[in-house]
């Protein structure tokens, strides 16, 4: 122990960390070049059949990345622990032997300088008895020393026992990605090693813990931690997408052919089903715009499978966008309602780079919430009130904090728009705490915002924008009632822009040829130009009867 070199540990544990490193790198380009082409250009019996087995690939890259980096780990924690009780033998050696004692090849101590003292002289068995306490103490941490090393030994070898290869050859093993995950986990308890100390609740103190961490913690823990890593604001979005992704194929691997009873306790048949039935409608769409052009990948920054789901979804990479607009859907939007909300923030996103002057423009839907939903009984559940808008507001201030915290360079022009309850969410937001902290927001087809002015947004009023069809049942029925004045009116304050699309869900109609000037509009603030005003309505001081939200 005392002469063991560990540099075949070290080497063996730098040779796994670049496989992760490799296989990770191989996962991205295999999604990018391989299954994403292929899913937006192939379809058929034989597409679907083709694709299964190139997913599985995929999958599986992701597996030797998960495995590969807990083995690593293992190595390099078990070398750090063996090196550290290798440091303190050493130590207590060559104490022992600078006050004359002798330590043989297996770490017993022995006293020569006592051999031949008289045991009848009081003198003598005086200086036996002093040396005696050196002697015990140094056999004590000698001993300690090498339990320690031996400790560390058995640790690092229970971990591996974990991670023992067997999902990597074994073809017939279709639950390889969540017992990858479980592997990892089991090793890192097997270690004793907590989970990463991650700030809570405080963005701007994540993106300064991710920032001073080293490259090798930072893939470690996207690696092994993915769940945690891809639910953190502040760090970056090219780290929480790939983190996501990893904990997605990980969850819906679980939910397909894992133990969900353990995964999930307490939870119904009815709640697993929904939470695979959401994980696929998430996947599928991630699948469809695999390999996008630069500027219209989109980037998985948080999810959950449980109940109604949740997504938050970017369209090009807002750590870098010049322009980032930020779209609250309101009631009714569930895990089915992705694909149209990407739709959306696509529209969103062309409208605003014809005004952005060629500055890059990124869009993210924000269904981080739990959105009010229709009954069964044609009623609503929760719509009538701004519970949930209140419940949803701490949430989205973190996250556009959080967008704050890991963008690059100089600050992004940021929009964060609201429809229908969606404009009740950020009003909430905007009106607590310290505020939303962007440069403009946008409202259509809002039945309230919470307040009753647009100074109480605690931003500029003059960078408050309102939109509303003359036809839009939710705004003609029911604004102005229990979630808030109407912000279309004169006494809310802020300005209106022009609408010329029906409806309640008509304000994104249009496309790169002809743009109405709804979108447009919608697409100029968010490029930091003005858009087309109009005077804001009356006043009035009564709210309308009868308010039920829906929409």
């Amino acid at each position: 122990m005392n002469k063991q070199d560990f540099s075949d540990l070290e080497a063996a544990a730098k040779a796994w960390r670049k496989l992760s490193s490799i296989m990770d790198s191989l996962t991205a380009r295999h999604r990018e070049r391989v299954t994403g082409p292929l899913h937006h250009s192939w379809k058929g019996d034989d597409a679907e059949k083709a694709l299964y087995f190139l997913e599985d690939v995929e999958s599986r890259l992701g597996v030797a990345e998960t495995e590969a980096m807990a083995i690593a780990s293992v190595l390099e924690n078990t070398k750090f622990w063996m090196e550290q009780a290798q440091t303190d033998l050493r130590n207590a050696i060559r104490r022992a032997e600078e006050d004359g004692f002798e330590v043989d090849g297996d770490g017993w101590v022995s006293d020569p300088t006592t051999s031949d003292l008289p045991r009848n002289d009081p003198d003598a068995q005086q200086v036996i008895a002093d040396r005696s306490g050196l002697l015990g103490d140094y056999r004590a941490r000698i001993d300690k020393a090498l339990a320690d090393a031996e400790r560390a030994s058995d640790k690092g070898s229970k971990a591996l026992a974990d991670l023992n290869g067997d999902i990597l050859t074994d073809s017939s093993n279709h639950d390889a990605a969540a017992e990858s995950a479980a592997d990892a986990k089991s090793a890192m308890k097997a270690l004793g090693i907590q989970d990463p100390q991650i700030p809570k609740d405080d963005p701007k103190a994540a993106a300064e813990w991710w920032k001073a961490l080293s490259p090798e913690e930072r893939q470690e823990y996207a690696a092994l931690y993915p769940k945690q890593i891809g639910a953190t604001d502040g760090l970056p979005s090219t780290v929480r997408d790939d983190a996501n992704r990893t904990a997605l194929a990980q969850e819906l691997n679980l939910l397909q052919e894992g133990n969900i009873k353990e995964a999930y306790p307490g939870e119904s048949p009815d709640s697993y089903n929904k939470r695979l039935e959401n994980a696929l409608k998430l996947n599928e769409q991630l699948n469809e715009r695999d390999g996008a052009h630069k500027g219209k990948e989109l980037y998985l920054l948080g999810y959950d499978s449980k109940g109604d789901g949740r997504a938050i979804i970017a369209m090009g990479n807002p750590d870098t966008a010049a322009h980032t607009g930020v779209l609250v859907p309101g009631t009714n939007t569930d895990m089915n309602e992705v694909p149209g909300q990407v739709t959306r923030i696509g529209k969103l996103q062309s409208a605003a780079e014809k005004s952005s002057d060629d500055e890059s423009v990124a869009m993210i839907s924000w269904i981080g919430y739990d959105a009010p939903m229709a009954k069964g009984d044609g009623g609503y559940d929760g719509v009538a009130t701004d519970g949930r808008a209140h419940e949803a507001g701490p949430d989205l201030r973190r996250f556009t904090e959080g967008m704050r915290a890991s963008h690059e360079g100089p600050p992004s022009h940021t929009t964060v728009l609201g429809h229908s309850y969606g404009s009740t969410v950020v009003g909430a937001a905007a009106s607590e705490g310290k505020g939303l902290g962007v440069d403009d927001v946008v409202v259509v087809g809002s039945p309230g915002m919470t307040v009753d002015h647009a100074t109480d947004l605690q931003m500029d009023p003059e960078h408050v924008w309102a939109g509303g069809a003359k036809d839009d049942s939710i705004i003609n029925d029911f604004a102005g009632g229990t979630l808030g004045r109407d912000p279309l009116r004169e006494n809310f304050g802020g300005n209106n822009f022009k609408v010329d699309t029906h409806g309640h869900s008509g304000y994104w109609d249009g496309d790169k040829e002809k743009t109405s000037e709804s979108l447009a509009n919608q697409g100029r603030i968010i490029a930091g130009k003005s858009p087309t005003e109009v005077p804001k309505k009356d006043s009035y001081d009564s709210p309308p009867p009868d308010p039920i939200i829906i929409g």
